[in-house]
Order: C-alpha cells, then sequence, then structure tokens
C-alpha cells in the first residue's frame, strides 16, 4: 500500500473533528520528507461529512454486511441487463429491507464510537446505500471506506443500464403463425407488422434520445452538485482549521496573560524592595555623615 493511500485509510478513519488537524499534521510531514507533490494531494483531502464518516466506519466494522450491498447491486446489474423483470421485483424488495437494514447497522456502529446520528443523517446513510447500489463509482468509495459525503442517485436501476423491453407476446406469435395464414391475410399482415415495426422503431429512437438528453442533464446536475459540495468541504475545513487555530490563540493568550500577571507580582516586589533599599541608603548615609561629622570634632 502506499503512503497514499495509507494516508487517506487513516484520516477517513477519524472522527469528522480530527481530520483537518491530521491531515495538516500528515502533509507538513510528508512535505519535510521532501514528498511536496503528495504533500499537496494530501492536503487536497476533505472532510467526511457526519453521514459519510458513519458508513466508513460501519464498512471497516462490518465487512460482511458492505460485501452484502456489494452482491446485490451485482445482482441488480445482471437481472437489468437481462430484463428479468421478476427477479428485478424481488431484488427491489431485497434491496429496501437491505438499505433499512444496513442504515440501522450504521447509525448502531456510530453510537457504539459516541455519535448519535440525527434523522436526517440517517436519512442521507440510506439515500447513500440506495446510490451506491446504482452507481459503481459510489459504491467502490462505499467499499473501501473513504465516502466524503453523502450521495444520491435519481436514475432507475445500476447506472448506464437501460432495459429494452422483449416485443410483445402478440407480435411473436403473429410473427411466427403469419405462413399459415391465406395470401391476403400474409399480405396486410406484413404491412401491419412493417407499419408496427416502424412505429415502434421510431419510438424507440425517441426514447433514446430523451434518455441521452436526461443523462446529460443527471451528468450536468451531479457535476453542479459535486462543485457546490466541494465548496462546502473546502470553507467547512477552513472554518475548522480557524476554530483550532482560534482555541490555540486562545490557549495562548491564557498562557501570556498567566505570566504578564506574575510578572506585574514580581514587578510590585521588587518595586517595594527598591522603596526600602532607598530608605535603608538613606539612612545609611545619614549615619555615616554623623559619624564623619563626630570624628571630625575629634
Amino acid at each position: 500500500m502506499s503512503r497514499y493511500d495509507e494516508t487517506v485509510d487513516e484520516l477517513y478513519g477519524l472522527a469528522p473533528d480530527l481530520f483537518v488537524k491530521r491531515r495538516n499534521e500528515i502533509a507538513k510531514e510528508v512535505k519535510a520528507d521532501g514528498e511536496t507533490s503528495l504533500a499537496k494531494d494530501i492536503s487536497k483531502l476533505r472532510r467526511p461529512t457526519q453521514a459519510a464518516w458513519a458508513i466508513n466506519q460501519w464498512v471497516r466494522a462490518n465487512p460482511d454486511d458492505c460485501d452484502q450491498v456489494t452482491s446485490l447491486a451485482a445482482d441488480l446489474s445482471a437481472a437489468q441487463r437481462r430484463s428479468a423483470v421478476d427477479t428485478m421485483r424481488e431484488l427491489s424488495r431485497r434491496r429496501q429491507e437491505l438499505i433499512t437494514d444496513s442504515a440501522d447497522g450504521v447509525a448502531g456502529t456510530a453510537s457504539s464510537l459516541g455519535v448519535q446520528l440525527s434523522d436526517s443523517a440517517v436519512r442521507e446513510v440510506a439515500t447513500t446505500l440506495r446510490a451506491a447500489i446504482a452507481d459503481a463509482e459510489i459504491l467502490d468509495d462505499l467499499r473501501r471506506g473513504r465516502l466524503v459525503t453523502s450521495a444520491e442517485y435519481s436514475g432507475f436501476g445500476p447506472a448506464g443500464v437501460f432495459v429494452v423491453p422483449d416485443p410483445p407476446a402478440e407480435s411473436k406469435r403473429a410473427a411466427g403463425h403469419g405462413r399459415g395464414a391465406g395470401p391476403g391475410d400474409v399480405g396486410e399482415e406484413s404491412a401491419d407488422e412493417a407499419g408496427s415495426t416502424d412505429e415502434d422503431d421510431q419510438t424507440r429512437r425517441e426514447l433514446e434520445a430523451r434518455i441521452a438528453r436526461a443523462e446529460d442533464d443527471e451528468q450536468s446536475a451531479r457535476e453542479g452538485l459535486g462543485d457546490a459540495s466541494s465548496a462546502v468541504d473546502e470553507a467547512s475545513a477552513e472554518v475548522d482549521e480557524l476554530v483550532s487555530r482560534a482555541r490555540e490563540l486562545r490557549e495562548q493568550l491564557s498562557r501570556v496573560e498567566d505570566s504578564l500577571r506574575f510578572a506585574r507580582q514580581r514587578l510590585s516586589t521588587a518595586e517595594q524592595g527598591r522603596s526600602a533599599a532607598k530608605v535603608a541608603l538613606r539612612d545609611a548615609v545619614s549615619e555615616a555623615n554623623t559619624l564623619r561629622a563626630a570624628l571630625a570634632d575629634l
């Protein structure tokens, strides 16, 4: 495992409030070792949201449960490619049950680590699990315990998979028995089938064009959401850094104020000592002058 991967695994295993400080520490260490490029890559790592952090910890603590999510995603993808409607219906029921159980598991893992997820965070967890089942990239981040934020998939079934249903049974039967009809009927059926086929092809092309446009819109929306999420995470990281810096400065100010108070006490004591020394000096000078005068009178 590379140093970068080791760092990522360490950071995304930490509580969110510790992420930024530890990330900056590691980046400084790596930079001091002369690995400037790696230090920049580490500095770009974003702090996970609470929901993403909770899922990351659940994956690390319960790899077998995560494997169930991965297995269901593969089964759904295969069933959709085969247009296996009955199988997909059954898998969809399993998906909802698995998402519910897994979301409860994530909340339980977070609770065992001293973090109680809010209702909204639990909903984000469920949404992310559903997205992971549908999107291979999200699933990969989930399996590796490296989620940064919650995810959402608005499509139907695995991303990039389109279900094209088989022709209706009536059309198949008409095509299979066309030879048994009379000449006039054959011509009529052929014409009807040709017209139906042309209409189906046109409908299919229109649907495919609409799907393509919808995919483009979805991708644009995803990119916009990603940019917005990045901006939020960067701003949040900056706030965390400033809060940490402010805390350090307040602690430093408190220490300086304590030192100042002690210094003032020492100054006051020293001034009192100086005043007493002045009095003693004045008395000594007076005594010396008296003795000198007495000596001169002898």
